[in-house]
């Protein structure tokens, strides 16, 4: 990659320009140190967009940047121009191609990643070398040391380490007053917290005074509209006939208008006729006489087509109702299918309890058949066995407790060295007793008694299971009815879609109603269709006679047919004319006779909307008074509580402020926080910078230290013998950052070097001819421009084949 070509045109300190860069080194020179420095930041600015170029306009003329490239056998344009907007100057810049075409890069994307394919701070380090002005020994021993540990001669190890370890000593000595920070700021939460539980009481009583008024509004709307509509009613009550006068009073309007319309017709249509109301007059008569018959004839015309219409609508309606084709009793015979569908089911479901129950019955009865089974011991004692035992226990009982038992007992059996003969009756009953597992005689009567009692509970619950069972073989009966008629219905359900049978019967019972209906309708329609034709025999007949007429009046036999068509429609308007005028009159007069000295108006305008009235009106007074009584009785509890809101909200009023608390807080917790993070923070930055620079030293440092090493000895040759030392570190420094400049690229990335050196200093020129020599030799790999302002220097690289551009060139 190479720069071909700059050319600046009206740049405040630089002026015009137009370099054209040859192949091999390039020196370039500037008047002042200052253009050096503005040059450097123009480039940025162009390739990284930076913000730190300070332009100032020359009067008059607009300032443009332009610089060539060529990277991989493309060429590419840098165009710059600084526009003037709002007193200040805008840069805008556009990468072009090789044909001018602009070419479009992303919103995230710089010109110099796109063209270099480096970021601007690999670029700094690569491409840009700058060499310290302040040339002093310990400044360059710095910067080596910092290239040496972590390859950034602005960043020093040493020192970062101190300041982190000065500033954990700081936080450390903080500790005892940032724990009495942390007590102020959970005594502060403590506060905050109760004046925040008050706020939020406060701000409930808010809401509740402000829902409490917003219901008294909506009281205070009701009891007013309430009021207006008794008036409403009371006024609605002594007109009674109001809607009866609104009616006439529309209707009047009606006719009015259709008066007015009729008038307008018959002057049209007398004025384009040969007709005049002479010979109009003059036939009177015969025209009312066949508007009549017109409009009998038009009606009865109408109501056939209406009521064939109708009887067209009644069939379609009885042949898609599913209806059509079903026997007279077939309701009768539905009906009683889900009656024994119903009946069937009601004895199922009685059946379902009692197989229920006999489930329980038969547990119960295995139940107790195995405990029975445990007490069949006893099945072997009889009445006689039981007696005997009874009369040995009242023996052994006689013996215990006789006078002359226990005697005997005493004084014959006892020297003897013999059991009594109580001991001998107890142990053959012991004996006796645990043959059926009991102690004693009374275990043994309730264990015989248990036995029994048991034995005949068994055997009526055996009764008891074998009824069921009879009752319950009817289940599969009973389910055969029920399927069949469910089969029978739903065929005759699914046939005119209804849900049940009651929605079956209601369509079959608008079917039977709407098959009367047409035999009706179809004798009605036969009757007047009789009507119209006598009507329409005696409309011709009348027809005839007016158009007999008209040949006596003398008009032109071309117009007789238009005059005649003109006839009969003044017949018809002047017979619509006379109908509506009498039924108006008639109308007026009721209205007149009905309103007194009352105004239709002023009623509407009080009455009106009648429906609202008409709704109201089913409210009983009585309702409404009792309606009242609650809605007032309802304010004067809300005007109390609202009293009691209120007070209860200005005493909570009186707490601290909560802003007042969080600023406090905040502040506090701001201080802590800064503390803990401060701390936690200089830890981590701590470890990571150990880890960062042993991860660097492992990865890069062994590689910098022999591309510096061969730098150093393919540019250095001799030592030189005044300030040997100074020189020295002047020479480590520069191998440093060469080798930083060519490491810090890929083997894929090519990148002009630009050198730029502010002041070369005469005694210096020996230690600068070989870094020029080395740069020289350098440009064969890289372009290279060097950038410095010695004219001693200049002479020199002018004699050894450096290309001279500059300023003063």
């Amino acid at each position: 990659m190479r720069i071909e070509r700059i050319r600046i045109n009206s740049f405040q300190g630089l002026g015009d320009i137009d370099w054209i860069f040859p192949l091999g080194p390039v020196l370039l020179t500037f008047k002042e140190k200052g253009s050096q420095r503005l040059y450097r930041d123009l480039l940025l600015t162009m390739f990284y967009n930076q913000q730190e170029l300070q332009y100032q306009a020359i009067p008059g003329q607009k300032a443009l940047v332009e610089v060539w490239i060529s990277r991989e056998g493309s060429s590419y344009r840098i165009c710059t121009e600084f526009k003037e907007k709002d007193r200040k100057f805008e840069l805008h810049s556009s990468l072009l191609d090789e044909n001018s075409r602009t070419i479009c890069l992303p919103e995230t994307m710089t010109i110099g990643d796109y063209l270099f394919r480096l970021k601007h701070q690999a670029f700094l380090q690569g491409g840009f070398v700058e060499w310290p002005e302040n040339d002093h020994y310990d400044t360059f021993a710095r910067r080596v040391r910092n290239l040496r540990q972590g390859g950034d001669e602005g960043l020093s190890l040493k020192k970062v380490r101190a300041s982190i370890a000065g500033a954990q000593k700081r936080v450390e000595e903080q500790k005892e007053s940032m724990s009495l920070v942390k007590a102020e700021y959970d005594a502060l939460r403590f506060e905050w917290e109760t004046a925040h539980r008050h706020q939020e009481e406060e701000r409930l009583l808010e809401i509740e005074i402000k829902n409490l008024e917003e219901k008294l509004m909506i009281l205070d709307e009701k009891i007013s509209i309430t009021i207006d509509i008794q008036k409403r009613l009371k006024l609605l009550t002594q007109n009674p006939d109001y809607r009866e006068l609104r009616q006439l009073n529309d209707e009047i309007e009606r006719l009015e208008e259709r008066l007015h319309n009729i008038e307008l017709n018959l002057k049209t249509i007398s004025s384009e006729t040969h007709l005049n109301w002479t010979d109009i007059e003059g036939l009177r008569e015969e025209f009312l006489e066949w508007g009549c018959l017109q409009n009998s004839y038009s009606s009865l015309v109408t109501e056939t087509q209406a009521r064939s219409k109708h009887i067209t609508g009644i069939q379609n309606l009885l042949q898609t109702s599913g209806y059509q084709g079903l026997a007279e009793n077939e309701d009768q015979r539905l009906r009683q299918a889900e009656e024994e569908r119903d009946t069937a089911q009601k004895k199922l479901r009685k059946l379902l309890v009692k197989r229920r129950g006999l489930i329980g019955l038969e547990f119960l009865y295995y139940k107790k058949c195995a405990h029975l089974q445990k007490l069949s011991v006893m099945a072997d004692v009889t009445e006689v066995e039981n007696h005997r035992i009874d009369q040995k226990e009242k023996r052994l009982e006689w013996w215990r407790y006789s006078k002359p038992a226990n005697y005997f007992d005493r004084l014959v059996l006892k020297p003897l060295g013999l059991k009594t003969i109580s001991e001998r009756l107890a142990n053959r009953l012991h004996q006796y007793y645990k043959q059926y597992n009991v102690t004693n005689y009374q275990e043994f009567i309730r264990k015989l008694k248990e036995y029994h009692d048991l034995q005949k509970r068994v055997k009526g619950m055996k009764k008891q299971m074998e009824r069921l069972q009879d009752k319950i073989s009817q289940e599969s009966h009973l389910r055969r009815i029920v399927d069949s008629r469910n089969k029978l219905l739903k065929q005759a359900f699914t046939a005119v879609q209804a849900a049940d049978f009651s929605q079956w019967l209601k369509g079959w019972e608008d079917y039977q109603r709407k098959k009367h209906q047409l035999f009706e309708e179809l004798d009605e329609l036969h009757r007047k269709l009789e009507q119209q034709m006598t009507v329409e025999k005696k409309l011709a007949e009348s027809a005839e006679f007016l158009r007999q007429r008209l040949n006596n009046w003398g008009i032109p036999t071309e117009d007789r047919e238009e005059a005649f068509s003109a006839v009969l429609k003044i017949a018809n308007q002047l017979q619509e004319r006379d109908d509506i005028q009498r039924e108006h009159a008639a109308l007026s007069e009721r209205l007149h006779n009905l309103l007194g000295d009352r105004n239709i108006e002023e009623l509407g305008n009080s009455l009106e909307p009648i429906a609202e009235l008409e709704r109201e009106s089913c409210l009983s007074n009585d309702e409404r008074r009792i309606e009242m009584s609650a809605w007032y009785k309802e304010q004067d509890e809300i005007r109390e509580n609202l009293v009691v809101l209120k007070q209860r909200l200005q005493s909570n009023r009186n707490v601290s402020s909560m802003s007042a608390l969080e600023k406090k807080i905040d502040e506090v917790k701001r201080r802590w926080k800064a503390y803990e993070d401060l701390r936690h923070a200089l830890v981590d930055a701590g470890e990571l910078l150990e880890l960062s620079w042993q991860e660097w030293q492992k990865k890069h440092g062994k590689t910098l230290g022999d591309e510096k090493q061969w730098i150093y000895d393919h540019c250095f040759y001799s030592e030189t013998q005044s300030f040997i030392e100074e020189t020295s570190v002047k020479r480590e420094y520069f191998s440093y950052r060469m080798a930083v400049a060519q490491l810090v690229l890929s083997d894929t990335i090519e990148l002009p070097l630009i050198f730029s050196v502010r002041q070369v200093k005469n005694e210096d020129l020996t230690f600068w001819e070989e870094i020029t020599n080395y740069l020289q030799k350098f440009s064969s790999s890289r372009q290279v421009i060097f950038c410095e302002n010695n004219s001693n220097l200049r002479e020199t690289l002018a004699g050894r084949g450096w290309f001279i551009l500059g300023m003063e060139s």
